[in-house]
């Protein structure tokens, strides 16, 4: 049975988008949260989020007086109806709208003016629409741009602008037993696994300060796991290493790492070398 379980995981990985894809297909992957009872989250992380929920926050844009918001709320809309997504040309145009809201609010940042409150605040209610957006593309479609997203929001922005609720979950997600690793940061996942027994992640780090992640495993026994790693576009010969045993990561991909994890396991990911 257990045998069944990890050629089923095995051929399910094969079917995973990789993430140099061509852009303009829709690879829908639908990956799903944890329950926040299996995330907990690091002292370092939780300084750096809002009390707020996206949901709970009024918004002082009006969408007719903002047409970036207005367009995030469109393309909102288009990602909830995934079937109109399934025509590339519809992916295209999303993919270069969301490209275009990116360097948007790149310039926006530049421009806002540190003690203009209302500035400050209208910045950051967008950032919290893009951040929802974000938080939607990346669980429909596992491509590494939209996790670099979410984490530049997370340790770049101003004011907190992901709540824990969100974060939760986000930073990791799952399709049964393969588990994405999206944001980088310390924190800790209990997974309880489809033939039984539970394993715990750890991920160890000081990110952003540093490029030097570790992921250990607690486990009472030995589980087939695929764990993929996100390693963001920005990084630099990355390295992927378990023991003696080397991984290839690809910035802008997720680094697939498919075998029996048992306790005590260490994975160390270097995002610069």
């Amino acid at each position: 049975m257990k045998q069944l379980h990890i050629l089923a995981f095995a051929l399910i990985s094969l079917l995973l988008p990789a993430c140099n894809q061509d852009k303009s297909s829709l690879n829908e992957i639908d990956s799903r949260s944890f329950p926040d009872s299996q995330v907990t989250l690091g002292t370092d992380i939780l300084k750096r989020l809002t009390t707020d929920s996206l949901t709970s926050v009024q918004n002082i844009i009006q969408t007719e007086q903002n047409p970036v918001m207005g367009k995030m709320d469109e393309m909102i809309r288009t990602v909830e109806n995934t079937s109109k997504l399934k025509s590339d040309t519809t992916w295209k145009v999303l993919s270069r709208e969301w490209e275009d809201i990116r360097v948007n609010l790149s310039d926006m940042k530049g421009l806002s003016n540190a003690s203009d409150s209302m500035a400050d605040s209208e910045l950051n209610t967008i950032e919290r629409k893009w951040c929802d957006l974000n938080v939607r593309l990346l669980k429909l479609s596992g491509e590494v741009r939209f996790g670099d997203a979410l984490e530049k929001i997370l340790y770049e922005a101003k004011v907190p602008v992901l709540s824990d609720k969100i974060l939760k979950s986000i930073i990791y997600t799952h399709i049964d037993d393969q588990i994405f690793i999206n944001i980088f940061g310390t924190s800790s996942l209990i997974h309880h696994h489809t033939t039984g027994g539970t394993i715990k992640i750890i991920q160890e780090s000081g990110y952003p300060a540093n490029n030097e992640i570790i992921l250990r495993c607690e486990t009472n026994d030995s589980r087939f796991l695929n764990v993929f790693i996100r390693i963001p576009f920005w990084a630099i010969n990355p390295t992927v290493t378990h023991g003696n045993v080397k991984y290839v990561p690809h910035p802008g991909e997720y680094c697939q790492i498919s075998r029996m994890w048992k306790d005590g396991d260490e994975i160390r990911i270097v995002l610069k070398n």
